[in-house]
């Protein structure tokens, strides 16, 4: 049950209703609602990310998967266990980035993993990690990559905090990647 409940289909606002139409069906989004002026900007933040970002999208779900077990997130992990499927990952990747084993994972992605995990748990990465991932993936990914860590940083303390639950069916268990996620 969540701590801080969804708004019924009559306490939506207007643009609170019309927004939703057009995005997934996700209780996260729904819980927004009780927030309508953040709902519109937030999701557009996440949508920027997901779909509009030049960051490799491996390493952008690697570091999701590190964001989501530092802030211990079950609703974030599971949905994004699926988005990293439907860009074809393969299992024992994801596992490794969502079970805390990032040992298993190849140097780049390794690197992306830790610095996610820098960021979730202690706010910032160090300043040698940092300048690693600049160097590798340069200025515009290396912002892109923080900016993914900070934002599902905060959506895992709001999902944990509110106490979001998990759909019965996830909407991102049989999504098309052609049509959820740009090349």
């Amino acid at each position: 049950m969540p701590r801080i409940p969804y708004p019924t289909e009559d306490q939506l606002e207007p643009e609170a209703r019309e927004l939703m139409a057009n995005l997934p069906p996700l209780n996260l989004i729904r819980m927004f609602a009780n927030a309508p002026a953040a709902l519109g900007p937030v999701t557009d933040l996440g949508q920027a990310i997901l779909l509009r970002s030049e960051l490799d999208m491996r390493l952008r779900e690697i570091a999701i998967l590190a964001v989501a077990r530092a802030c211990d997130s079950d609703y974030e992990r599971l949905q994004h266990e699926n988005i990293c499927r439907a860009i074809g990952m393969p299992e024992e990747e994801i596992r490794a980035a969502a079970d805390r084993n990032p040992e298993a994972l190849d140097e780049e992605a390794r690197m992306v993993w830790t610095f996610a995990d820098q960021i979730a748990r202690n706010v910032r990465a160090d300043e040698d990690l940092t300048a690693k991932v600049l160097e590798k993936l340069g200025r515009r990914q290396a912002t892109e990559l923080v900016i993914a860590c900070a934002y599902y940083s905060a959506m895992g303390r709001i999902i944990e905090t509110t106490g979001v639950e998990l759909e019965e069916t996830l909407p991102t268990e049989n999504i098309d990647p052609d049509e959820y996620i740009d090349d």
